[in-house]
């Protein structure tokens, strides 16, 4: 008896030991997975700092740096689509970094984003651009499309870029931009006076309601949108200097939550 015993609770530490939520890593920096072609899952973090991107195997141990050519004066906003075969065919690390400058005169940013290889070559740069999405279109191909603005008018202008790529995305499940839609990158984003969030609601869904919440997840405002797509501007000029995120929400459905800089 005392046997079977033993060997019960054996298995119900082991049943345990399975259910368990296991702390892996930390990394002082914004950081998230991608899953490239040939070389498998890596985690990626942007460090604004030396303005590098860094890529880390599964096992977080290094396993590539990439230097990113930022101008003086400014300063790294985004990176995005770490890959192989998407930008280039020849299983080379390529990817798309945003950055950016603050013009203390008019009070206003200009962004520019660049597409490169790991090994520093250029692949494309796209003046104005803020942020980038990516979509594997059926039987048409891959398409990059860049959202451009020029802060520097009021009312300020926008152009969207569409751009074919040679290779596809290959999407992480779980990723936003990949399955339900979700509110896009707000701009300008650090925010002064306003912002603006472009937004998408799922099918099927006629309304949702915006909140801006603070850093502990406190509601401080929030906006009916009740179109299926479109944009919202929203002032910010009333709440102090800090990080604020935004999301979308709408009975069962709830998006990711976006950061928002406001200074």
């Amino acid at each position: 008896m005392k046997r079977i015993i033993l060997i019960i609770a054996i298995i119900s530490l082991a049943n345990v030991a399975h259910g368990q939520i296991i702390f892996e890593n930390t990394y002082n920096f914004s950081g998230t997975y991608t899953r490239l072609a040939n070389s498998g899952y890596k985690f990626f973090i942007m460090d604004v700092g030396t303005s590098q991107c860094r890529i880390f195997n599964t096992n977080h141990t290094l396993w590539k740096t990439i230097n990113l050519a930022v101008p003086a004066g400014n300063y790294l906003y985004d990176v995005k689509f770490v890959s192989e075969n998407l930008f280039m065919n020849d299983n080379s690390i390529c990817l798309a970094y945003i950055y950016y400058s603050y013009n203390t005169t008019g009070q206003y940013y200009t962004y520019t984003a660049k597409i490169m290889k790991e090994n520093g070559t250029e692949l494309l740069t796209i003046p104005g651009c803020q942020y980038l999405t990516v979509q594997n279109l059926t039987d048409v191909g891959t398409r990059m499309i860049a959202y451009c603005y020029d802060y520097s008018l009021s009312p300020y202008t926008i152009q969207t870029k569409v751009y074919n790529l040679p290779g596809q995305l290959v999407y992480v499940p779980g990723d936003e931009d990949f399955g339900e839609p979700e509110p896009a990158f707000a701009f300008p984003n650090p925010a002064s006076a306003f912002t603006t969030i472009p937004y998408e609601l799922p099918s099927g869904i006629a309304s949702a309601e915006l909140t801006l919440t603070d850093s502990q997840g406190i509601i401080l405002r929030s906006w009916i949108v009740d179109c299926s797509a479109g944009q919202i501007t929203i002032p910010t000029a009333q709440f102090p200097r800090g990080i604020y995120f935004y999301s979308l929400h709408s009975g069962g459905y709830q998006s990711n939550n976006h950061k928002l800089v406001i200074q």
